[in-house]
């Protein structure tokens, strides 16, 4: 059991004449140094306490450096070589800068405060929002290896992320537009095949001819590509969590002309020269020119007639506006929120509901109408 004493140094009479002795929460002795009496006593009391509370911090660990902290972080850390990269980039550019020699015990809140608003006047609200939680994460090991007894970075909020635009939905109907309106078959097919599976991109292009079954009509979701200092880098599906996803047999004919003659590692989408398709190419070279295409007045038509026959397709229409697409497809052909969640990879079914619930009201009041009839039928006697 941890004891605290003060006693009079052998230095009474001169400077620091006061030595608190405590037993620390692993059985060491430990001693400090005071001027006067009361503040030894305050001392031992306040780690009295936390030992009691089992909040105990070894005063000597707030000497350490913030970036020998973020050393250990880095090192401990699993994550993608993306993620490393641009955990790694926020670190030397924003964080080290300003921390990297400051001991954890001289850092306080009102300091973190000021390095934010300055940060947010040389970077976007992203960036900054993404420096200061990994600075939090960093300051949170510290914490866990009580080296602090609290986060300072706790009370600080994160700079609001910039609000994204609303996610685009298309009609099934306008799917096939756009896909028919490309000129590559493979291109059509890959097309069909995100608006309807809800694949990411990285794990679209990463499909390989193996991993579709034909015979149950799912696709095995093991692997995904991802771009890095424009190198390629193959990687696992986001959360860890390698998943099978249906996809619609309309698809089959499309698909198996697709692999026909191919390995089974061979991946599925390539570009005409073989290789990984990359997003940002694919979406200025194929997606946007279709939906250009589609778009576009009919011989004899003027723009405003166009307009006002509808069915226009959002000009900048993106890649994961298909997987949107998917999910509204899901939700009407009668998906449940377990099932959407395990066919869009996401960690909970609250992720799903947050991107997704907007969707469901309609399927809400279907459920209303069907327990109406359920509890409510129509008896003899009744109005038909």
């Amino acid at each position: 059991m941890a004891k605290t004493e003060e006693n009079r140094t052998a230095r009474y009479g001169r400077g620091k004449r006061w030595r608190a002795r405590w037993v620390d929460d692993q059985g060491r002795e430990r001693t400090a140094s005071f001027a006067t009496e009361t503040a030894a006593k305050q001392h031992v009391a306040a780690i009295s306490s936390n030992l009691h509370r089992g909040e105990y911090v070894d005063p000597r660990s707030g000497a350490q450096t913030f970036g020998v902290l973020a050393q250990r972080f880095t090192a401990g850390r699993t994550v993608k070589q993306k993620t490393a990269s641009g955990e790694r980039s926020l670190l030397d550019s924003r964080i080290l800068p300003r921390w990297e020699n400051v001991q954890l015990a001289h850092i306080v809140e009102s300091e973190i405060r000021t390095w934010l608003a300055d940060m947010q006047r040389e970077v976007s609200s992203s960036r900054a929002r993404q420096a200061f939680i990994l600075y939090r994460q960093i300051l949170d090991l510290a914490v866990a290896d009580k080296a602090l007894a609290r986060n300072p970075a706790k009370g600080v909020k994160a700079p609001r992320a910039k609000t994204s635009r609303d996610a685009v939905f298309l009609a099934v109907d306008q799917v096939h537009e756009v896909a028919d309106a490309m000129h590559r078959p493979a291109d059509a097919t890959l097309t069909r095949f995100l608006a309807f599976t809800g694949l990411r991109w990285g794990e679209a292009v990463a499909v390989t001819v193996d991993a579709l079954d034909f015979d149950r009509h799912i696709v095995h979701v093991r692997r995904t590509y991802s771009e890095d200092g424009g190198k390629v880098i193959t990687g696992v599906p986001k959360d860890h969590a390698a998943r099978w996803v249906p996809f619609p047999p309309g698809l089959d004919a499309d698909l198996q002309a697709l692999v026909k003659g191919r390995p089974g590692a061979a991946d599925v989408f390539q570009t005409p020269g073989g290789g990984v398709l990359r997003s940002g190419n694919w979406t200025s070279r194929v997606l946007r020119p279709a939906v250009l295409t589609v778009n576009a007045p009919a011989d004899g038509e003027t723009p405003e007639e166009r307009e006002a026959r509808g069915g226009l397709i959002p000009a900048g229409l993106r890649i994961h506006d298909l997987r949107h697409t998917a999910a509204s497809v899901a939700i009407s052909a009668g998906a449940n929120v377990k099932a959407l969640q395990r066919m869009l990879g996401h960690e909970s079914a609250t992720m799903t509901l947050d991107v997704y619930a907007s969707l469901m009201d309609d399927d809400l009041r279907d459920l209303g109408t069907s327990i109406n009839s359920a509890a409510y039928p129509l008896r003899t006697g009744d109005a038909a």
